[in-house]
């Protein structure tokens, strides 16, 4: 990597980092492989240098996540038990959010105690973002590959810095969960090439991604056959959506957690360029998943929905019934299709 590139991205979170000697590190509301990855490696490079860190998180870690205990630990945040040393540390590092409020109470204690934070993102963002600093690439095909670039460069500084095989597991897992196993439209050659380097440290591919993708619950199972027999598609073949509704996870015996990669599958349909999930949380709030091929760009009708993400993988919370919310969702979603079509595409 160039030097002097490494040094305009990455003095200044260095320096906050180096000054540091308490840290928290967390990550966003229900964690995915990119944020707990990156948290994973960041953390025991950390704790590597002397500093006293603690990975802090909204939620707990997702089941199929559950093995990646074994190489740090993962704490929920708890108000009663973590907001003395959350307000007795340096600094935050907040790792794969593109929005500060899905920290939950976290965050808002953050604020409060008028703790510095360090947002190390590849999502697109808004200004004001609410963090102090921010580390952002949206060109990075994960978080995790980010986190890659700063030991490297931390390397430079220090003359050698021997990566181990605990952080080379979690810069693993970030980038190939985040490609969806080096397919989706975000792998780069920079992807492979940490891959590449990351298996020469120990890691064994087949090993992670059975321990990341077969896991899957009986009760998951159920609820995805339930899913997929209520799909509609509409937008003359172009969107497949479907909703995920409170009795039907009851009835699986599953949970919320459980929806995870459902869209994704659903996306695999000939002819369907997006896919959309319309997941009821509670009575009065539901959250919409959007994926698309690639055709079709999908952040930008999250974030007018108050959400975020990628411009083919985004997602919103909707303060509304599920009714309400389906009839609102999929016109808004078919009025994007409609226009973007006409106009040859979104890219």
């Amino acid at each position: 990597m160039d030097k002097k590139r490494l040094q305009y991205r990455w003095d200044e979170a260095h320096r906050l980092l180096s000054q540091a000697e308490r840290i928290v590190c967390s990550t966003h509301f229900n964690p995915d492989g990119d944020g707990l990855g990156s948290q994973l490696a960041l953390v025991r490079y950390l704790k590597n240098q002397g500093k006293e860190c603690r990975i802090l998180n909204p939620s707990v870690l997702p089941s199929e996540y559950k093995f990646m205990a074994e190489y740090c630990e993962f704490e929920v945040y708890d108000r009663s038990l973590h907001s003395d040393w959350v307000k007795s540390s340096d600094l935050a590092v907040i790792l794969d959010i593109g929005d500060f409020k899905r920290l939950n109470e976290l965050g808002e204690d953050i604020q409060t105690f008028g703790l510095q934070s360090l947002s190390i993102d590849h999502h697109p963002q808004d200004e004001p973002n609410g963090f102090d600093y921010t580390m952002h690439d949206i060109s990075a095909c994960a978080t995790g590959y980010l986190i890659w670039e700063y030991l490297q460069y931390t390397m430079m500084l220090n003359g050698k810095f021997e990566l181990n095989s605990k952080i080379a597991h979690g810069l693993y897992i970030a980038v190939m969960t985040d490609t969806g196993s080096f397919r989706f439209n975000n792998t780069s050659p920079e992807a492979h090439d940490m891959a590449s380097e990351m298996i020469r440290l120990g890691v064994l591919p087949h090993e992670v991604y059975k321990e990341v993708y077969e896991v899957n619950s009986v009760e998951k199972m159920r609820l995805m056959g339930t899913a997929l027999r209520n799909i509609k598609i509409e937008g003359g073949g172009q969107l497949a959506w479907f909703p995920v509704t409170m009795k039907m996870i009851k009835e699986a015996g599953a949970t919320h957690a459980d929806v995870s990669g459902f869209t994704d599958l659903v996306r695999t349909i000939g002819g369907v360029e997006v896919t959309l999930m319309i997941h009821e949380i509670d009575n009065n709030r539901c959250k919409a998943n959007f994926r698309s091929k690639g055709k079709i760009r999908i952040d930008e009708l999250a974030r007018r929905l108050g959400g975020g993400g990628h411009p083919f993988a985004a997602g919103s919370t909707l303060e509304m019934e599920l009714d309400k919310a389906i009839k609102y969702v999929v016109s808004e979603t078919l009025d994007v299709i409609k226009s973007q079509s006409n106009m040859g595409g979104g890219k």
